[in-house]
């Protein structure tokens, strides 16, 4: 490596006194300037290749020395992807007559290009996106980055102090191991399955007992749980309402298995729709108050069918929150390989989205997506300021309000209801598998527009229908939901109660308002063994989540709350975040 960095050292020496040559008067004289620009030429394109020389094999090094990482699992934590700065909006531009050529923004941005920009920065004449541009992305870039490090007034301090592993120890080799690793998915060679052999950081996790996914529960009565023979205090489930074990709720899938049988075996095209499913579209959007509702198979499957199928050519953009859900972002991957665009704004910033819409040619139209409440920080969006930006764009916005479902609004209607602009909301979706404890997932809107998503929609047309137990489950808790109102009550009386007392004891939360509740750690290593020590010394079970899936530095604990959580459970949770938090030094 120190041998490739002279030789680019001199030969940026080489270059330098041609350009003083080529501007002194006797070597004009002697040597053409066409001459003089090919040797400089040239020389820098020999300096490109040793640039890109050196970072092949720094990168080999790396891998040599430091193993592999997973992927990033979702693309809204990768933040080499550009962010719409929330600068002045700038004139509108107007589509070139000869259309695009340019490389779309998002696939550039993937491609590692540090000049790079969102595809909304304008794509003339063939150019990916223009340098003019980069500096402005890059001052979004480092605001976004300065956001997060600062997540809701957080200091930083629970990376730095407390508990470190003794140097040498298998906690500090994995612990090295998670800070500096390669992503596995720039891997490649003749056989695709090469990175999962050279994947060893989950086997590493097993062998030292700290490994905390895939953990199979022998059974789950919701706030308790009973994992690998022992009972424990459940505060990682997304059941909000407490409903999954609700004798109504139960009893409603009993009856749907006789009736039906357990699946449909076809797709709502053909044999797979009945009229469990119509029915719970027509409560779904009456309860809503939307002309129409579509159920679907999964939650994931809503937002992946809903932009597939309306943002299909090249003149349609998704333009979303920097922090949407991995299904979102799914649905535009899918949509960009037609020929559409994305554009990312700010987290939560309707100025961000106002300067990212000001940029879409009058030709292209926009479909703002954003979710109602953010899963991993429990943040309610913005919408009042978000529906008034898409409102002066003429643009359209669907709200993904899976977490909202149940937790927030008069009668757990969501976000929009929550802010009194439901009439505002062109198209709301979300899952069964929270407060509607079961498998599926809803849409609501205008019929027509529904209509045309479930004729286009691949995922929805080739994919077996939503079982009947599980439809039949999701109707009986969107009733009980109407029935007991005490149960959105009590849920938020517990998670107020947690967040004030977690707060009080000095753990950081974010900006938090929702029954799902952050604590910062910070640090990867630390937070796996929080997570153990929680459970293993305390029986609570929390979600711990670390990079790739969340960015550095923002790594959490999450915990969720349910209605059924009583008083003893919560102090006990309390307890054990004690004694925990301070044995790591976060508080």
């Amino acid at each position: 490596m120190a041998r490739v960095g002279a030789v680019m050292m001199m030969k940026d020496r080489l270059v330098d006194q041609a350009k003083k040559l080529a501007s002194s008067g006797p070597f004009v004289r002697l040597v053409s300037n066409d001459r003089v620009m090919k040797l400089a030429t040239g020389l820098m394109d020999a300096r490109g290749r040793l640039q890109a020389a050196g970072v092949r094999a720094s990168e080999a090094l790396d891998i040599l020395w430091n193993g592999y990482e997973l992927p990033t699992i979702d693309p809204a934590l990768d933040d080499s992807m550009p962010v719409h700065d929330a600068g002045a909006p700038r004139e509108r531009p107007q589509r070139p007559a000869g259309g695009s050529a340019g490389t779309n923004g998002a696939h550039a941005a993937h491609a590692g290009g540090e000049g790079s920009t969102s595809g909304a920065h304008g794509r003339a004449a063939g150019a990916t996106n223009g340098a003019a541009h980069g500096s402005t992305n890059s001052a979004a870039k480092q605001s976004v980055e300065g956001d997060e490090a600062e997540s809701a007034g957080g200091d930083g301090r629970a990376a730095t102090s407390g508990y470190k592993p003794d140097a040498g120890s298998a906690e500090a080799k994995l612990a090295t191991q998670m800070a500096s690793r390669t992503s596995l998915s720039r891997l490649g060679g003749r056989d695709v399955f090469e990175k999962c052999f050279k994947f060893m950081t989950a086997d590493n996790a097993r062998a030292m007992g700290v490994y905390p996914f895939f953990r199979p529960l022998d059974f789950n009565q919701g706030p308790e749980a009973q994992l690998e023979g022992r009972r424990v205090t459940m505060f990682g489930s997304n059941n909000y309402l407490g409903l999954t074990t609700h004798p109504k709720v139960r009893e409603a899938a009993r009856q749907a298995i006789d009736k039906y049988g357990t699946s449909m075996t076809g797709s709502r095209l053909v044999n797979g729709s009945m009229r469990l499913h119509n029915e719970l579209e027509e409560k779904l959007a009456a309860y809503h108050g939307k002309e129409a509702g579509l159920v679907f198979t999964t939650g994931y499957q809503v937002n992946i069918a809903t932009i597939s199928a309306l943002l299909s050519n090249k003149r349609c953009v998704a333009v979303i929150d920097k922090d949407d859900h991995a299904s979102i972002y799914d649905g535009v991957r899918l949509s960009l390989a037609t020929g559409a665009r994305m554009v990312r704004y700010k987290h939560n910033d309707p100025a961000s989205l106002d300067a990212a819409l000001s940029e879409l040619p009058e030709t292209e139209g926009a479909l703002v997506i954003t979710d109602g409440v953010f899963s991993a920080q429990g943040e309610i969006a913005n919408l009042p300021g978000i529906v008034e930006v898409v409102k002066k764009h003429k643009a359209r916005i669907l709200v993904d309000d899976a977490h909202a479902l149940g937790v927030i609004g008069p009668g757990g209607r969501g976000t929009a209801a929550h802010f009194g602009i439901s009439d505002q909301v062109d198209l709301m979706g979300g899952t069964f598998s929270k407060s509607l404890a079961s498998i599926g997932g809803w849409l609501v809107g205008e019929r027509k527009v529904l209509d045309y998503i479930q004729h286009f929609a691949s995922s929805f047309l080739f994919a077996a229908s939503a079982a009947p137990p599980c439809v039949a489950a999701a109707m009986a808790a969107l009733e009980v939901m109407q029935e007991e109102p005490w149960r959105q009550e009590k849920l938020r009386e517990n998670f107020t109660y947690m967040r004030n007392e977690l707060r009080r004891l000095g753990f950081e939360l974010g900006k938090t308002e929702t029954a799902v509740i952050p604590i910062y750690i910070r640090d990867d290593l630390k937070t796996v063994m929080m997570w153990k020590s929680l459970l293993d010394e305390h029986s609570i079970y929390v979600n711990p989540f670390i990079t790739p899936g969340v960015p550095p530095k923002q790594q959490v604990l999450r915990t969720s709350y349910m209605a059924t959580h009583e008083r003893h459970h919560l102090d006990q949770a309390l307890s054990a975040f004690e004694k925990v938090g301070k044995k790591f030094g976060v508080i």
